[in-house]
């Protein structure tokens, strides 16, 4: 959408009346379809840049790529520890030989409750499923051998299910990436105008008042436009985050 700049002479005037739609509107805003797309489009970009910088990885340490698929069979039983417990089960099985474990993760709903993984193993590194039974004892696993990286993550990525995930899951995870991949990905959502005004090798994070900060520099950053009830527009004057 493109952002207008409004003198004070253009905008209408502010009343009460106004000034509660505006407040209505804001409210919705966050459950609205708008919001679970964009939502939707930052997972993705995020995701996929994962997932790029993991076949990067990948390339140069020689593993291959494994597709899995874990369930509940009741999800009810859902914890937000179950997968974090799983990975580091396979974690500290690949660490006693000496390898790392890139992964990715989607959290789904459809009939059931399921996560949708992409691992990167040592080439021949075989998985045990009875090993694996008994590390998601929750419901059935699924796995196989990735052939086409790019299929598979355009299937996880979908996010289709984001309103019937349990309240206060994540939609995605990963791990495993070397620095290089860590600070590409921290950049891949974030927005133009900030892409622009910080170096390639400063990353950043949120400010607690609003805004962002380099963290190599310390120099915050905020978004030179504002929401009003006409849309978003920018800003007449430069402010500063607190």
């Amino acid at each position: 959408m493109p952002f207008n700049s409004l003198s004070a002479g253009d905008q209408p005037t502010v009343t009460a009346a106004s000034v509660a739609r505006f407040a209505e509107l804001v409210r919705k805003t966050g459950t609205s379809a708008t919001s679970s797309g964009k939502r939707k489009n930052a997972g993705r970009k995020k995701l996929n840049r994962i997932i790029k910088e993991q076949i990067r990885y990948a390339k140069a340490a020689n593993l291959r790529a494994v597709a899995m698929t874990l369930t509940y069979e009741n999800a009810t039983e859902f914890s937000s520890k179950h997968i974090s417990e799983f990975l580091g089960r396979l974690r500290r099985a690949l660490k006693r030989m000496g390898q790392s474990l890139p992964y990715a993760w989607v959290l789904e709903r459809a009939s059931h409750l399921h996560y949708h993984l992409l691992l990167w193993l040592p080439r021949g590194y075989k998985l045990d499923l009875a090993k694996l039974s008994k590390w998601w004892p929750f419901g059935s696993t699924w796995v196989q051998s990735c052939r086409s990286v790019k299929a598979w993550a355009r299937y996880m990525a979908k996010f289709n299910s984001i309103a019937q995930l349990p309240k206060g899951a994540r939609l995605y995870g990963h791990g495993g990436l070397d620095q290089d991949g860590k600070l590409a990905v921290s950049r891949a959502a974030l927005p133009r105008w900030l892409l622009a005004l910080v170096p390639v090798a400063h990353r950043v994070r949120r400010c607690p008042g609003g805004g962002w900060v380099d963290i190599a520099t310390g120099e915050i950053h905020c978004s030179p436009y504002r929401w009003t009830p006409w849309g978003a527009v920018l800003k007449a004057w430069p402010s500063c985050c607190h």
